[in-house]
Order: structure tokens, then C-alpha cells, then sequence
């Protein structure tokens, strides 16, 4: 088995393609190599390289695997994020889509020599809703890694509002990127909410514990590809609460049915690895 270079693998950073590449790494193991003696070159994201790094992946010969969820915003990356991907599937070798959803999104845009859909993963020795902590109060979580619109922070907070109205004992649990002022101003709650922020948390099992202290995910993306918080939320046994159904759109709805039909299993990051792998023998 040829060995293979994650682009921009930094291992301590999260979110989106960060995320997965640390997933990834782990479930390679020892496939894992530096750029000079690897045969294969994922890009995690577009928006994570540049192009000279994958024109010179190009031109020594690497098989490109490029990983594409959403469309990469030209708003915050220089009005090039999606001629950049563009560029970067006509080189490629593979195209993977995060789901379905994203698939349909950027057929069109992108026309790869070749093409697959494969679901997101976890680690389950870590994600997983063994020993969950139970308690007498409703424990609601709200998490996001970055400050993008589409996760809705404020229809989140007014979604726990609703539900501290009906039972004031409850504890919304914050954590992600927020900007100073909600931070100084209470997140814009002014009911007395009972609420913790825990800023970024970094460590996968600490996150994980988090998942377990949690009762309900609060949910409220939109249109996210293929999202790594629903995911290790509901292998952690979380519920969703979702009343503005965002679960029914982009692929919330895949990874939903998915958990229906199969369990906590069908998310094991080793599946996930399994099938990147099976497009190189």
C-alpha cells in the first residue's frame, strides 16, 4: 500500500477539513508519510492549500485525492476559493464528496476524471455513548468551531430561551468562536438563562465528555455538507433538537438516516479510512 500525504495536516487544529485530517491520519496509521515519499496527496479542503503546492503535487506524479464538501466562499478567500476548486479537480485523479448533498451542489462546477461519496467519521473508542452521565437537569448543547453564519448561533439561542421558559432548572453548554462582545454581554441572554461557555475545546475525549453530559444537541445548521458535530454528538447518544428542521437540510439528512438504519457503527472512522483506501488498490 503506497504511502499518503495529507496537505496541511496539523493535527491540534479543528473544524471542518481540520477535523477530518486528523480522523484520517489516525485511522492510517503508519500509511501516514511526509510529502517526498509519499505516492498519494489528499487535499482535505481547497481552501487549506494553495496552488503551487498542488501544482507541484501535480507535477511530480502524485495521485490527487481532493476531499470536497461545500462551496468554498471567494468572500473569505480572496475571491478565488472556487476557481480554486475548480482548478484543483481538474487535477485530481479522485473527487470525493462529503455526501450527496454535496455532489448534487457542485456537479457543474467540478467534472472529475473520477468520483465518490463518503461519508465523514469518527473515532468511536472516543465517540461513543458508553458510560453517559446522567442527571436530574435538562442539559442542552449548542457548538460551533468557527463563526460561519450558516451555524445560526442566534436561532439557536432562541431555541434555549424558549426551552428555559418551560423549565428554568435547565443548562445550555456553549462552546466554539464567539466574538467579545457576546461573550461580555451573556451571549444576548437577559432572563437570567443558566448557561457555561467553554470557549474551544481542543482535546477529541474531553469533547467527547461534553457529548455525554449533554442531553439534547441543539441544531442548527444550515445546509452543512457533512457535519462532524452531528455526527459525534449522535454516536455520543445525544437527541437532536431541531425544530426548524435543519437536520433536513444539506446532508444532516444522510447522516440522520444512516444513524436510523445502522447504528453508530456505520460512522466508525476505520469505514471512512476503508473506503479511501479501496480507491487506491
Amino acid at each position: 500500500m503506497p504511502k499518503i500525504h495529507i496537505a496541511k495536516y496539523e493535527p491540534n487544529r479543528l473544524g471542518g477539513g481540520w477535523t477530518w485530517a486528523r480522523e484520517f491520519a489516525k485511522g492510517l496509521g503508519g500509511r501516514v508519510g511526509s510529502y517526498e515519499e509519499s505516492q498519494v496527496y489528499v487535499i482535505p479542503s481547497p481552501s487549506m492549500v494553495e496552488r503551487e503546492e498542488v501544482n507541484r503535487a501535480k507535477a511530480d506524479g502524485k495521485f490527487i485525492i481532493l476531499r470536497l464538501d461545500n462551496i468554498i466562499r471567494n468572500s473569505r478567500n480572496r475571491n478565488t476559493g472556487m476557481s480554486r476548486m475548480k482548478d484543483f479537480a481538474l487535477m485530481a485523479d479522485v473527487v470525493v464528496y462529503q455526501s450527496e448533498f454535496a455532489k448534487d451542489l457542485l456537479a457543474g462546477w467540478v467534472v472529475p476524471k473520477q468520483w465518490a461519496v463518503i461519508h465523514n467519521g469518527c473515532d468511536l473508542s472516543i465517540f461513543n455513548d458508553s458510560n453517559r452521565h446522567e442527571s436530574p437537569v435538562n442539559r442542552y448543547l449548542y457548538s460551533r468551531f468557527n463563526r460561519d453564519e450558516t451555524k445560526n448561533w442566534e436561532m439557536a439561542r432562541y431555541i434555549y430561551e424558549r426551552e428555559y421558559r418551560v423549565d428554568p432548572s435547565s443548562l445550555l453548554t456553549i462552546i466554539g468562536q464567539f466574538s467579545d462582545e457576546l461573550r461580555e454581554y451573556n451571549f444576548d441572554f437577559y432572563r437570567n438563562e443558566k448557561f457555561q461557555y467553554l470557549g474551544v475545546v481542543q482535546d477529541p475525549r474531553a469533547l467527547a465528555d461534553i457529548y455525554r453530559n449533554t442531553d439534547q444537541l441543539i441544531y442548527t445548521y444550515f445546509n452543512d455538507a457533512c457535519s462532524n458535530t452531528l455526527i459525534e454528538a449522535l454516536c455520543c447518544g445525544c437527541e437532536i433538537l431541531d425544530p426548524y428542521n435543519m437536520a433536513n437540510t444539506g446532508g444532516s439528512y444522510e447522516i440522520m438516516q444512516m444513524f436510523d438504519e445502522h447504528g453508530a457503527l456505520y460512522f466508525d472512522s476505520n469505514r471512512m479510512v476503508k473506503a479511501y483506501l479501496e480507491m487506491l488498490s
